[in-house]
């Protein structure tokens, strides 16, 4: 089996899990002040860029998005897209939306060959710092550009919508490489159950705010094996649950395992001793305990083989817990319901920890324009588009008006079809969430509260810290293929802890683990004495 297993499979972002911190925690400085409207965009709202002059030879952009795979709806999005945007930007739009299993083989390769791509969806835990240290992403806000600076000449809107905090924070060395979403945050991991399950087996809403550990799930596991012993009950997907450190902290450094911790003490303040996250007791632990259920049977036996995904079982609920990130107010619960097309899922949220700001959040989810695009004015106006109008941005997020949703009179959105909705990751990939109509089963003052909920957390103190690994790049070779072998058997219960993570810890060693780790100290240190 272990021969099938796929050897690198990136981690994506372990954000810490959000509820009341203990003590009052110190303004982020990414807060940024609610809007007063809480009603739905109009949707005969003027456009927001002028018409361009008559438009007789529109560019084409090659949109690359991550997501489910392509669908038969994304002609029809197409065609009422660029007819509206024709007009505007003298462009027309093809959206390659590619499966997130294929997108290293498929998109990253494909922007290494230089293939045509003109927007690119990238994020700090989605290979943007790899794709800016390659030189693959275009420079956005530089005055000498061929271009000369597309942000300010193009992207007016965006400047003007966004909160300042996302462009200073994905700012490589002050240059901008890719437009970030306006959307929330603080971003913390937590957990969804399926609550339909949950009540076959009498896991209630006051059973989920005591879970606190691993070992808590434990009972009801057991239960649900037990009513249902064809499932799997701990829905793997590649993130483990618990997660005390600060995502993203050493970009580069593969599945995050030199970092520091991600959780406030009780009086705000962060440990940031920077550790290997393999050597700790935290992971010693969490790796014993998924052993456990693997034998058990509490895990699918093929988590971690080519071919798995988890998607699909959620979305027709044959599971009771899985790790998700999660945005305040039961949000992603209900946006995973609207986009897994299956009428009798019902979602909800177990929350953990505080909420906190980190770089990965301002880079959780951007557009980059390729830097051998041939048309980055056209594609930088585009990306101005989904930040300004409302027309543009919701018909990328819900598809076409009339054929696969409907604004209903209190001007939220009767999904209709999914099938475009649910090929996409959703509301937060798509440009200015201030501007997107909201679902009929959402909350209206849903984007209001999106950005709201990072208002009181806290700020980590690496914000801004972005690591360069160029000095221990042949280190950092050598410990990815150690990681190769140990890393996703022993996350999903393949093989023995016991035995295996001492060799794991010893190879990793002698691939130059801590001389990485002293770089990343470096290099921190230093970013800390130049703020």
């Amino acid at each position: 089996m272990l021969q099938k297993i796929v050897s690198l499979f990136l981690l994506v972002a372990f954000l810490l899990a959000a509820c009341s911190p203990a003590a009052t925690p110190e303004p982020t400085t990414a807060a940024i002040e609610a809007p007063n409207a809480t009603e739905a965009p109009e949707a005969t709202e003027a456009p927001s860029a002028t018409p361009e002059p008559a438009c007789t030879n529109p560019v084409a952009l090659d949109l690359y998005m991550v997501g489910s795979g392509d669908t038969p709806a994304r002609a029809d999005v197409e065609a009422e897209l660029n007819a509206y945007i024709e007009p505007l930007i003298c462009a027309n739009v093809t959206f390659n939306i590619v499966g997130w299993g294929d997108w290293f083989p498929k998109a990253i390769t494909g922007i290494q060959a230089g293939e045509k791509m003109d927007i690119f969806f990238t994020a700090d835990w989605w290979q943007y710092n790899e794709l800016v240290a390659q030189g693959l992403l275009l420079p956005l806000n530089d005055d000498k550009g061929p271009n000369g600076n597309l942000l300010a000449l193009y992207g007016q809107g965006i400047l003007e919508n966004i909160n300042p905090a996302f462009i200073s924070g994905t700012q490589v060395k002050g240059v901008n490489y890719a437009v970030p979403t306006n959307k929330e945050l603080a971003i913390p991991e937590g957990f969804i159950y399926n609550a339909g399950f949950a009540e076959e087996i009498g896991f209630t809403a006051a059973d989920a705010a005591k879970i606190r550990t691993m070992r808590d799930f434990e009972p009801w596991l057991e239960k649900a094996k037990a009513a249902r012993p064809d499932e799997y009950p701990y829905l793997l997907n590649s993130k483990p649950g618990f997660y005390p450190w600060q995502s993203g902290f050493a970009g580069g450094v593969p599945y995050d395992i030199l970092t520091m911790s991600g959780i406030p003490d009780a009086n705000g303040k962060f440990d940031e001793t920077i550790v290997n996250v393999i050597e700790s007791e935290w992971y010693k632990e969490y790796v014993m305990v998924i052993r456990e259920w693997q034998q058990k049977g509490w895990v699918h036996p093929e988590a971690a083989l080519a071919g798995y995904e988890a998607d699909p079982i959620q979305n027709a609920g044959k599971f009771l817990f899985v790790v998700q990130p999660l945005k305040g107010n039961g949000i992603k619960a209900q946006e995973l319901v609207n986009s897994s097309g299956n009428p009798d899922l019902r979602l909800a949220e177990i929350e953990w920890a505080p909420k906190v700001v980190a770089t990965i959040n301002t880079g959780g989810s951007m557009l980059a324009i390729p830097a051998l695009s041939e048309h980055p004015v056209e594609a930088m106006k585009f990306i101005n588009l989904l930040h300004t109008d409302p027309k543009v941005v919701n018909m990328a997020l819900f598809g076409v008006e009339g054929k696969h949703w409907a604004l209903e009179a209190d001007g939220r959105v009767n999904i209709i079809d999914n099938a475009w909705y649910s090929a996409h990751p959703g509301a937060w990939v798509w440009g200015n969430t201030q501007i997107q109509y909201v679902t009929n089963k959402e909350d209206p003052n849903k984007a209001r509260l999106l950005i709201e909920y990072s208002n009181d957390a806290y700020s980590h103190p690496s914000l801004g810290f972005r690591f360069d690994k160029t000095p221990v790049q042949a280190e950092i070779t050598a410990v990815e293929a150690v990681l190769g072998t140990y890393y996703m058997p022993l996350l999903y219960g393949y093989i023995d802890p016991a035995t295996e993570l001492p060799k794991f810890i010893d190879e990793l060693k002698a691939a130059g683990i801590d001389k990485v780790k002293e770089e990343v100290q470096r290099q921190y240190d230093a970013w800390k004495a130049s703020k």
